[in-house]
């Protein structure tokens, strides 16, 4: 039984005959291997603009309590003075 993320078995086939049939394995190699980096890219930027989301939605979070906190304070200093 496999899972879809595990790799594909690697198929065991003749080593090529010659350096054309060489230089083309290569090639497939490499274009696979640029393809996955390709993925691997795409999710790190996605996952960095998550990241940078959550961090301006955290920012305005603190700065929404800092305010929320200052009035508290100045509110309390107000009755504290005139009662």
């Amino acid at each position: 039984m496999t899972s879809s993320s595990e790799p594909e078995p690697v198929q065991d086939a003749p080593p090529p005959a010659n350096i054309a049939e060489m230089t083309e394995l290569l090639n497939r190699h490499r274009a696979e291997i640029d393809k996955n980096f390709e993925a691997v890219v795409a999710m790190l930027n996605a996952h960095k603009e998550r990241h940078l989301k959550a961090l301006q939605i955290q920012r305005r979070w603190n700065y929404s309590l800092t305010a929320a906190l200052l009035a508290m304070v100045i509110a309390g200093l107000l009755v504290y003075w005139r009662g």
